[in-house]
């Protein structure tokens, strides 16, 4: 068996160019299979991050697009009357109920001659946003109860817009500038990460006020209800906007559950995909390793005749074939994981995730290399029992 291998080895030597072609072709199946997979796994682990921190379901009440919008004044009116019904309803106590508003999705925000790009999502919010939303405070304090529900000039900023208007500092105290608004910022946000581009990160927050007319409600669920809690909203918010008994509903309701059960589904297309692509790749890959070993099976007549003369089987010679593939899927194979997983985990870096390796796909591109690569040498090894008399006539 040693012999075998040492034999392989002297073949991949003298043929260098043949052999790192076959290998790079094979890697890139291999990579694009355990790359996807691993940008795959990231992903998900960051979405469904991001529902974990919820606790519990987490519902979004808006108006359907060709209907007319929530107003502050009814917004305020399913809060407050949502809390009374909280405790038959499946909803939360009163902070998991908060009134906000999308204001702009592209903001410029300055402060001392420096300015965002137009990338600032600007949100009009009351003081239960964070709570129900999740997220915590790096360094000041959240909206007071007064000035939720006033144009208060106050101002909560998410992670990339004080690091770019104030680097390292805090920002508290400083004043900043949007859409002709001055305002102070009172807080700033701890570091969210973003999956599909912005997010919270991107974003200032202000109060909103009474005047806001599109407003949306989040709300989030008891452990359990949220079954209850989704008729219980879809009732209560009915009637606060008046809508006759049986009458279709002019809003919608989005569950954090239906997003990661879309989540999961993508999930499984994009797997599909990264087969789909590993598959086709390899297929190449393996009409390149078998052309590679018929050709060294040509080139290689006399090796054989002059080994055969010698006493060796034709079982011996096609061993050797078989060995010279299965080497080249194992160093394609282990190429194109180590780049697989460097591919995939540069989506984890630009979104500050932790490294994931998808053991159970690198494994499964492994085993599929090595089945392409036997594949491919079974042909060129049965190609090299040449009779020893006419193998020896081209010497």
């Amino acid at each position: 068996m040693r012999d075998v291998f040492r034999t392989a080895l002297d073949a991949f030597a003298s043929n260098r160019r043949r052999f790192l072609l076959t290998v790079a072709m094979l890697a890139v199946g291999v990579a694009a299979l355990v790359g996807i997979e691993t940008a795959v796994d990231v992903l998900s682990r960051e979405v469904v991050g991001s529902f974990d921190k919820l606790g519990a379901a987490t519902l979004l009440l808006r108006p359907k697009s060709d209907a007319p919008p929530i107003d502050y004044r009814q917004a305020l009116a399913f809060r407050h009357s949502g809390l009374d019904a909280s405790r038959h309803a499946g909803l939360d106590p009163a902070s998991q109920v908060s009134v906000w508003s999308p204001l702009q999705s592209s903001a410029v925000v300055r402060s001392g001659g420096i300015a965002t790009d137009p990338v600032v999502q600007l949100l009009s919010v009351d003081e239960n946003y964070l709570s129900v939303e999740g997220l915590r405070l790096a360094a000041g304090r959240n909206f007071s109860v007064l000035e939720a529900g006033q144009p208060a000039a106050v101002a909560l900023l998410g992670d990339n817009v004080r690091r770019r208007l104030f680097g390292e500092g805090d920002g508290l105290g400083e004043m900043v500038s949007v859409d002709g608004l001055r305002l102070q910022v009172v807080g700033a946000l701890e570091r969210q990460g973003a999956v599909f581009g912005t997010g919270i990160d991107d974003a200032l927050l202000i109060p909103v006020s009474a005047g806001t007319k599109d407003c949306q409600i989040t709300l989030r669920a008891a452990s359990g209800q949220t079954r209850q809690a989704m008729l219980a909203a879809g009732s209560l918010l009915a009637s606060i906007r008046r809508l006759p008994p049986g009458a279709e509903p002019d809003f919608e309701i989005v569950e954090a559950d239906g997003a990661a059960a879309t989540l999961a589904s993508l999930r499984a297309k994009l797997s599909l995909v990264a087969l789909a692509i590993g598959l086709v790749t390899m297929l190449g890959a393996a009409v390149g390793l078998m052309n590679s070993l018929l050709v060294s099976v040509k080139e290689r007549t006399r090796e054989i005749g002059t080994r055969r003369a010698l006493g060796a089987r034709a079982y011996d010679i096609a061993r050797q074939f078989l060995a010279e593939a299965l080497g080249i899927g194992a160093v394609g194979s282990a190429a194109g994981v180590v780049l697989g997983l460097l591919l995939g985990n540069l989506v984890a870096l630009s979104l500050d995730g932790s490294f994931s390796a998808p053991w159970g796909w690198m494994l499964a591109a492994v085993a599929l290399a090595a089945a392409v690569s036997l594949a491919s040498g079974l042909l060129p090894a049965r190609a090299a029992s040449l009779d020893p008399i006419e193998a020896l006539r081209s010497l």
